[in-house]
């Protein structure tokens, strides 16, 4: 398509170009001739010259979501954070980073001192009198975040009895490790590592590629009810980082038999990985912890 107020050199040769294309050409010189050919080139170019350029939209920066409702604001704080896209975004990041930080497979206890470091925050936060006092809060608790959801659990000399290992030999986007069976009377809390080759380290900035279990009884036909069906799934910004014995690796996920999958139950599981890259061959163990 030829755009308006186009050089009339370059509309010229576009439109001739088009007109000595195969059966167009023909067309033309059989329809209207070549002279008069030349003169309808002139004319459509000329006119297209005089059209006006269609302003291009412009995209507007999108607007920061506080976590809550600000309809429903009542504390001087909200009406504060709802008024001011800063603190509008502040609110907004924090948010993310928490979700990221729940995610992480870090076990019960974790869990609860992060809920409760949480709510302890927002309490400060809603002592604030001035809007400079909850931007400080607000860039206090996100450096604490960001520090915690960066940390590395350093696993060395711990015991290490993995019930199921597998060496992985590349991911080209998925792969899905299967064969992963479990019982267990015991309430037992497992997680899944994952230890890439070095050479393979390629860090994200964003998101990240995917982990995903799904665990189900082994005589599990597709189509009819299930007595246990579980499936869980996260991605790189919330695995947790590892250094186990001198090998580096993440934590995918965190399961427990007696809690999200069936005590005295022979269970199968897989584990799919999805939009990892891995040319050299990594290993992946299920190992049970104390939760």
């Amino acid at each position: 398509m030829l755009a308006s107020n186009m050089p009339f050199t370059v509309c010229r040769n576009s439109v001739q170009a088009l007109s000595m294309h195969g059966v167009f050409k023909r067309s033309i010189e059989k329809t209207i001739g070549l002279r008069t050919a030349k003169r309808f080139t002139a004319l459509v170019c000329g006119l297209l010259g005089t059209l006006p350029v269609q302003a291009q939209p412009t995209q507007t920066p999108a607007v920061p979501t506080p976590g809550f409702d600000c309809q429903r604001a009542t504390k001087p704080v909200e009406h504060w954070i709802c008024a001011g896209p800063e603190l509008a975004r502040a609110d907004e990041r924090l948010n993310e980073l928490y979700r990221t930080a729940q995610a992480k497979p870090d076990g019960v206890a974790a869990l609860a001192a992060l809920r409760a470091a949480q709510l302890r925050w927002l309490r400060e936060r809603n002592r604030c009198e001035t809007p400079a006092c909850v931007a400080a809060s607000y860039a206090r608790r996100s450096a604490a975040l960001e520090a915690a959801n960066r940390r590395v659990l350093q696993w060395q000399g711990q015991p290490f009895a993995p019930v199921f290992s597998r060496s992985v030999p590349f991911v080209n986007d998925t792969r899905v490790i299967s064969g992963i069976t479990l019982q267990q009377s015991s309430t037992t809390a497992f997680q899944v590592e994952l230890y890439p080759d070095p050479r393979d380290a390629r860090p994200w900035a964003h998101g990240g590629p995917g982990a995903r279990i799904m665990c189900r009884p082994p005589d599990w036909v597709e189509g009819y009810a299930s007595r246990f069906d579980y499936s869980a799934h996260t991605w790189g910004d919330a695995f947790r980082r590892i250094e186990r014995d001198g090998r580096s690796g993440y934590v995918l996920l965190r399961f427990v038999v007696g809690k999200d999958l069936p005590l005295n139950e022979d269970i199968r599981c897989s584990v799919a990985l999805t939009e990892w890259l891995l040319d050299q061959p990594s290993e992946l163990h299920v190992v049970p912890q104390p939760d």
